[in-house]
C-alpha cells in the first residue's frame, strides 16, 4: 500500500486549507489612496484661508509700509514704530480699560442670566419650560444690531419710550435712564448674548447624572451646598468654556460699542480698529497693532480653558449607566422663577420687538417717536412699502442670501471633510489639522477682517472690492463651531459601514458620499444652518472689507441707521428677523424629514 505525502507548499501556492485572502480596499491599495492627497489639499485651504492672512497681519504690525505697497515684504520696512505710537499719550491704556469693564461686565451679566434660565429649564419643575427655550432660540436669531438700535430707542435720553413713561407716570423731570454710558452698553451686550450662555449651560446640566446631587440630599446637604460643592465642580469645562467664549465675544462685538459707545466718548479696541481702516485719514498699521493685541489676549483665554481643563477624566459626569437628570421640586417656589423667567424673556426678546415693531410703522423720515396713544393715528404701512422698492436693501437682501447659502454650503463639505480625516484616519498631523479648522474661535472678527484686507491688498489677487473677498471671510470665519459639530456627529458613525463599502469594491469618494454623508445629515444641517444665520447676522468683519455694491445685510442696517432713516430701518429689520425664523423652520422641517429616526 503506497502512502501518499501531502506536497509542502510553495511561496507560489497557498495551501489548500487556508483561506482566501481578502482583497484589499481599491482605496487603500498603492498611490491610489486618496487620503493623503485629500489631507494635503484640505491643509492648504485652511492654511491659505486661516494662517496666512494672521501671518500677514502679524507681518503688517512691525512693517511702516502699507499693504500693497512694493516694499510690503522687505526686511527694511521692520519697525516698532506702529506699537509705540499706540502706547503713546495713554490712549491705549484707556481703550484696554473700556475692553476690560464691558467685555468682563458683560459677561459676568450674561453668564449669571442665562445659567438662571438653563437651571429653571434643565433642573426645576418650573411650568412653561418649553416656552422658555423657544424664546431664547428666536432671540439668538435676532441680529445684534437691532437689539442695540431696540434699546436705543427704549432707553435714550431723548427719545427713549421706557424714560418717557417714567416721566409720566412718576413725574420725573429728568429721564432716569441713559443708555449711552458703559452701564447701558453692558446690558444691551449681555441681553444679546444671553441666549448662547443659555444654550451651553442648558446642554452641560441636560447631561448631567443626578447620583452624585441626590447622594448629598440624602446625607443632609441642603439644595445651595449640594449646588455649590457638588454641581458647580461637575460642569466646570463648561463654566470655563462659556465664561471665554463670551468674553471673546465681549471682545471682539461692534454693534453695540459703536452705536452706544462712541457717543458715550467709550472706545473700545474694536471701534479704534474701524475707525483707524475707514476714517480719514487711515492708519493701516494702528489698526494691525490693535487687531494683534485682541488676538493675542483672546488666544491665553482659549490656552487657559485648555490649561485649567486638560484633566477631562476629573470632570466625567455621564456613566455608562442610564440616567435622567433629576428635576428639583420647587414647590409654589416655581411661579416665582417662571415669574422671574418670563421677565428675563421680556427685557431680552419682547421689549425689542415691541419697539421695532412701533418703529417700522412710525412714518418715513420723521425720526423716532416714543409709544404714545396720541402718536397711533399717525402709523402706516409706508415703510414696508420704500424698503421693499429700496436699492440699497434689495441688494443686501440678494448679497446676503448668496454670502449666506454659499458660504454655508461651501464651509459644511469643507469641514464635513475634515472631521473625517480628525476622526476616522491615523493620517499623521491630524491633529494639527484639528487645531487649525478650530482656530478661529479665538481670533475676534474684525480681526480676522483686518486680515483678510491686508492679504488681498498685498497679493495680487482680483478679490478686494468684489463679493468673493466676503465670501472667503466668512467661510474662514465659521470653520470654529462647524468643526465641532461635525467632529461630534462623526464620531457617531461606525467604521464598519465604510470599510464594507470600500470591499465591495466602492471608492473612496463614493462610498463618502454614498454612505457616511447620508448618516451625517443631522449633523450637516445644524451646522448648515448654524453658518447661513450667523451670514445674516455678521457686521464688524464685513465693515472691514466691503465694498459699495457688495452690502450685506448688518453693513446695510449700519448705513441706513448713521442715515437717521429709522423707519426704513425698522422695517428692514423686521423683514430680517422674518427671514431667518423662515430658513430656520425650513432647516428644522428638512432635519426632521431627512434626519436620523428612530424606530
Amino acid at each position: 500500500m503506497t502512502v501518499q505525502t501531502p506536497r509542502p507548499a510553495t511561496a507560489s501556492e497557498p495551501p489548500a486549507s487556508a483561506a482566501p485572502r481578502r482583497r484589499a480596499p481599491r482605496t487603500l491599495r498603492g498611490s491610489r489612496d486618496p487620503r493623503k492627497i485629500i489631507f494635503i489639499a484640505v491643509a492648504a485651504i485652511l492654511v491659505w484661508q486661516i494662517a496666512i492672512p494672521l501671518a500677514i497681519l502679524l507681518w503688517g504690525s512691525v512693517s511702516d509700509s502699507r499693504p500693497g505697497a512694493g516694499d510690503f515684504f522687505s526686511v527694511t520696512s521692520f519697525t516698532l514704530d506702529n506699537f509705540a505710537r499706540a502706547v503713546e499719550g495713554g490712549r491705549t491704556t484707556d481703550v484696554l480699560i473700556n475692553t476690560t469693564i464691558f467685555a468682563t461686565g458683560t459677561t459676568a451679566l450674561a453668564f449669571v442670566l442665562g445659567t438662571y434660565l438653563a437651571w429653571v429649564v434643565e433642573r426645576t419643575n418650573t411650568p412653561f419650560r418649553a416656552f422658555i427655550t423657544i424664546m431664547m432660540i428666536l432671540r439668538l436669531i435676532l441680529p445684534g444690531i437691532l437689539t442695540t438700535i431696540s434699546w436705543i430707542f427704549l432707553a435714550s435720553p431723548r427719545v427713549g419710550t421706557l424714560n418717557h413713561w417714567a416721566m409720566d407716570i412718576f413725574g420725573l423731570s429728568e429721564p432716569p435712564l441713559n443708555i449711552y454710558s458703559m452701564a447701558g452698553m453692558i446690558w444691551v451686550e449681555a441681553m444679546d448674548i444671553l441666549p448662547l450662555v443659555f444654550l451651553l449651560m442648558g446642554a452641560a446640566l441636560r447631561s448631567m447624572d443626578p447620583s452624585l446631587e441626590e447622594a448629598s440630599l440624602v446625607s443632609g446637604k441642603g439644595l445651595l451646598r449640594t449646588t455649590s460643592r457638588i454641581t458647580l465642580p461637575l460642569i466646570l469645562p463648561a463654566i470655563l468654556a462659556t465664561i471665554i467664549l463670551v468674553l471673546i465675544r465681549g471682545i471682539e462685538t461692534f454693534e453695540t460699542p459703536a452705536l452706544i459707545g462712541i457717543p458715550a466718548q467709550k472706545f473700545t479696541f474694536v471701534v479704534e480698529i474701524w475707525r483707524q481702516t475707514s476714517t480719514t485719514p487711515t492708519d493701516f498699521g494702528l489698526a494691525a497693532v490693535y487687531a494683534v493685541l485682541i488676538l493675542a489676549f483672546c488666544s491665553c483665554l482659549l490656552w487657559l480653558y485648555n490649561r485649567m481643563t486638560r484633566h477631562a477624566d476629573m470632570f466625567a459626569v455621564i456613566s455608562g449607566k442610564a440616567f435622567r437628570p433629576r428635576r428639583t421640586d420647587l414647590g409654589g417656589m416655581r411661579w416665582v422663577t417662571c415669574g422671574a423667567s418670563m421677565v428675563i424673556i421680556m427685557f431680552s426678546l419682547g421689549l425689542p420687538m415691541i419697539i421695532l415693531l412701533w418703529a417700522s410703522f412710525y412714518p418715513p423720515y420723521r425720526g423716532f417717536q416714543p409709544i404714545t396713544m396720541d402718536a397711533v393715528p399717525l402709523l402706516s404701512w409706508d415703510n414696508y412699502r420704500e424698503v421693499l422698492d429700496n436699492d440699497l436693501v434689495q441688494r443686501a437682501f440678494v448679497n446676503s442670501t448668496f454670502l449666506g447659502l454659499t458660504s454655508a454650503t461651501v464651509t459644511v463639505l469643507l469641514i464635513t471633510v475634515v472631521a473625517w480625516i480628525t476622526v476616522k484616519t491615523k493620517i499623521r498631523g491630524r491633529k494639527w489639522l484639528d487645531h487649525l479648522a478650530f482656530a478661529p474661535i479665538a481670533i475676534p472678527a474684525i480681526t480676522m477682517g483686518v486680515a483678510f484686507l491686508w492679504l488681498y491688498l498685498t497679493l495680487p489677487i482680483p478679490v478686494y472690492g468684489t463679493i468673493w473677498i466676503l465670501l472667503l471671510l466668512y467661510i474662514a470665519r465659521f470653520t470654529a463651531v462647524a468643526m465641532r459639530i461635525m467632529s461630534a456627529s462623526m464620531t457617531q458613525v461606525n467604521d464598519e459601514l465604510h470599510e464594507a463599502a470600500e470591499v465591495a469594491g466602492a471608492s473612496w469618494l463614493r462610498s463618502f458620499r454614498t454612505v457616511t454623508m447620508p448618516l451625517l445629515r443631522p449633523g450637516m444641517l445644524a451646522a448648515w444652518i448654524f453658518v447661513l444665520v450667523h451670514a445674516y447676522r455678521e457686521l464688524s468683519a464685513s465693515l472691514i472689507v466691503y465694498s459699495h455694491g457688495n452690502e450685506p445685510i448688518g453693513v446695510a442696517i449700519f448705513d441706513i441707521w448713521e442715515n437717521g432713516s429709522y423707519g426704513l430701518l425698522s422695517a428692514f429689520g423686521i423683514l430680517v428677523v422674518l427671514a431667518l425664523v423662515f430658513f430656520s423652520i425650513v432647516a428644522r422641517v428638512v432635519s426632521g424629514r431627512y434626519g436620523v429616526k428612530d424606530e
